[in-house]
């Protein structure tokens, strides 16, 4: 059967870049499950950003405070609504396939939505890469900015260590009356297995949906086998989250190209490179815009996003819906 390579493809920069985009967002359990929202206005910031540019302004209007007055002849005070800001960190991100690893796809299929397919299922998983590393810094028990929303049972004796009603009903306590800004639980499929022989899963049939919906104490489950996982200690954590948690955001900055091709003919080979600028970033918090970045470089890595330095809160906690329970899946009895 006949091979289409990267050089036989009549591919489009501009519309190819929207495409992969477009299918990245549609496969996404972090939009699917409404963890992540989109803002056009954010999306315009990114791509007005000038060349270089790796900071974006998200303004925000803060909480009414003072008391009420009571009603008589004197005139009443104005308080003002204030604002302020949250700075996101501009994330540009690339990568490069070569014809071996990305668009030998068999005759009789299309090409195009093969290889957007597997560039999109690489993205997903590289967007999920970002949220983890983001929770890391902002749950770093010790220096997080949002360490109050850490509960961590991994060395309490006996089954106080495991996961179980009494320890989740904890760790959503932590939102105090707040709780019920938490809608999803993402866990690792271990911790899935486990509540399942405890019989805490629920499920149920969406007709309209024609999908399986899992529930866990109310919280919609997402499994994911990118949950951390310390295999040495056999401590796992288990992250709720709500609706909103992050705002996720593409554009194009200016000066930047998303998709290209080329072709080294001295060794055959044909190559297609993906970049995408993102924005990912945890609502109520603000990037260090004085953050020293790994490397020297322009644009923050994952690694520079789990420094817990690197964050700021904004808003009271109450308002970010995010909480860690590290835990284990069983204890030892020595």
């Amino acid at each position: 059967m006949a091979i289409t390579t990267i050089a036989d493809l009549q591919i489009v920069p501009s519309k190819f870049s929207s495409y992969i985009i477009e299918r990245t967002t549609e496969k996404s359990k972090l939009v699917k499950s409404g963890i992540t929202v989109e803002d056009p206005t954010v999306s315009d910031v990114i791509s007005g950003t000038p060349k270089g540019g790796n900071l974006i302004t998200m303004p925000f209007y803060k909480p009414l405070s003072g008391e009420d007055e009571v009603f008589g002849e004197e005139e009443l005070g104005i308080d003002k609504i204030e604002t302020d800001n949250e700075i996101a960190t501009l994330l540009i991100r690339q990568k490069a396939w070569g014809d071996t690893d990305l668009s030998r796809v068999m005759g009789g299929t299309d090409p195009l939505s093969a290889i957007a397919d597997l560039a999109s299922d690489w993205w997903v998983a590289r967007e999920q890469a970002i949220m983890l590393s983001t929770l890391k810094g902002l749950l770093d028990p010790s220096k997080g900015a949002l360490k109050s929303h850490v509960l961590d049972v991994s060395a309490e004796k006996s089954t106080d260590c495991v996961i179980g009603v009494d320890n989740t009903l904890d760790a959503k306590q932590l939102m105090g009356d707040a709780y019920d800004k938490l809608g999803t639980v993402f866990m690792h499929s271990a911790t899935y297995t486990a509540l399942q022989k405890q019989q805490k899963i629920d499920t149920e049939y969406s007709s309209d949906l024609k999908v399986k919906i899992d529930y866990y104490l109310g919280y919609q489950v997402e499994v994911d086998d990118g949950m951390p996982r310390d295999a040495g200690t056999g401590t796992y954590t288990t992250y709720f989250l709500g609706k909103g948690a992050f705002a996720r955001n593409d554009g194009m900055p200016q000066g930047l190209i998303g998709v290209e091709t080329d072709r080294k003919k001295l060794t055959a080979q044909n190559i297609l490179i993906n970049r995408r600028a993102l924005v990912m970033h945890p609502r109520g918090l603000s990037w260090n815009a004085n953050a020293t970045l790994t490397g020297g470089k322009k644009y923050a890595s994952n690694v520079d996003l789990e420094k817990a330095v690197n964050w700021i809160l904004k808003k009271d906690p109450k308002n970010i819906p995010i909480v860690a329970l590290k835990h284990k899946l069983a204890y030892s009895a020595e």
